[in-house]
């Protein structure tokens, strides 16, 4: 099943955004909530105060971004009950996954060929300075040709599809027509991605060119492995360093003079599957746990905010 995120990007969502009026703030929430979304949590509950420390902006900033992501549907956001403090409101958001209900306040919307960036390439005439000249010198301006043709970009595909490969004229003359079209299809640097990341598993250029859609499925699902398990591991090691903190003042529990539902907490984050998002229960109830002030100070940027049911710290599952 095609989760949202991988629909996001499939669609070339990361692209839109690119081009997208948004301030630091509004792109540090997206990028926050997307980052989230990558580890399967779509639905993020926390408060305005916990998300600004999390983006790295003010409350009032991240206010405002809110009510002008939400205002042009790029974000849903939810407050909790009204008569509490902003400090203390809970705040639920989630994700537009639905592009087409954007509004970026341009005249039209954008995709990503607006945002492909192509960089200067080696081999081009390089910019030199011309001496001004008079309006009336019109005959002696020179010309400007076309800095790239399409001949450029077919050789460009053709030698990186040919490179180690042993092909007789009339292949050569076939790809040459291939490389044409593809790069009358397609962007040339997204096609030497394509060829260099899958070299010999394309046998001809025409099965990339018929097959388009279907290797750049495979070469998204490939490159989202490799993100999926980077964070993957990088949540792991998050989660260690939580239980290492709390084993620490474990065995400092005399010292500490810790009570005994302050060891009970400690235990069960020093042994738990996921003990970020206990960490993120118990931070919520910290005026009960009074002497271990230090112990969330050094790791409240540890925490992982979630949405669960039931008691304030949940023990972990038999």
């Amino acid at each position: 099943m095609i989760t949202n995120i991988q629909r996001f990007l499939r669609e070339s969502g990361l692209k839109v955004l690119a081009v997208s009026n948004f301030n630091s703030c509004e792109y540090s929430i997206v990028m926050y909530m997307l980052n989230n979304a990558m580890t399967g949590m779509e639905n993020l509950i926390t408060t305005e105060n916990e998300l600004a420390a999390s983006v790295g902006h003010s409350p009032r900033d991240v206010r405002a971004a809110i009510e002008d992501l939400a205002s042009r549907y790029i974000i849903k956001s939810r407050y909790g009950d009204g008569t509490q403090a902003p400090k203390f409101q809970s705040l639920g958001l989630e994700m537009q996954w639905d592009m087409s209900r954007w509004k970026l306040g341009l005249k039209e919307i954008p995709t990503h060929h607006e945002a492909v960036i192509l960089p200067f390439r080696r081999g081009f005439p390089k910019l030199s300075v011309v001496e001004g000249r008079r309006h009336d010198d019109h005959v002696d301006r020179p010309i400007i040709h076309r800095a790239i043709t399409d001949e450029d970009t077919t050789q460009r595909i053709l030698d990186a599809f040919s490179r180690g490969r042993d092909m007789d004229e009339h292949e050569r003359k076939i790809n040459r027509k291939v490389a044409e079209a593809l790069g009358g299809a397609h962007p040339v640097d997204q096609i030497l991605v394509m060829i260099r990341h899958f070299d010999h598993r394309i046998p001809t250029l025409s099965l990339l060119a018929s097959n388009w859609d279907q290797y750049m499925e495979q070469y998204e699902d490939e490159h989202q492995k490799l993100d999926l398990f980077g964070q993957r591991q990088k949540q792991h090691e998050l989660d260690q360093k939580v239980r290492e903190a709390a084993q620490l003042c474990l065995e400092r529990r005399e010292q500490m003079d810790l009570s005994e539902e302050e060891t009970q907490i400690l235990d069960l984050l020093a042994n738990h599957r996921h003990p970020r998002r206990q960490l993120f229960w118990a931070y919520q109830m910290r005026i009960r746990y009074p002497k271990l002030t230090g112990f969330f100070g050094e790791t409240n940027n540890l925490m992982l905010p979630i949405t669960q049911s039931g008691t304030v710290v949940k023990r972990p599952t038999e």
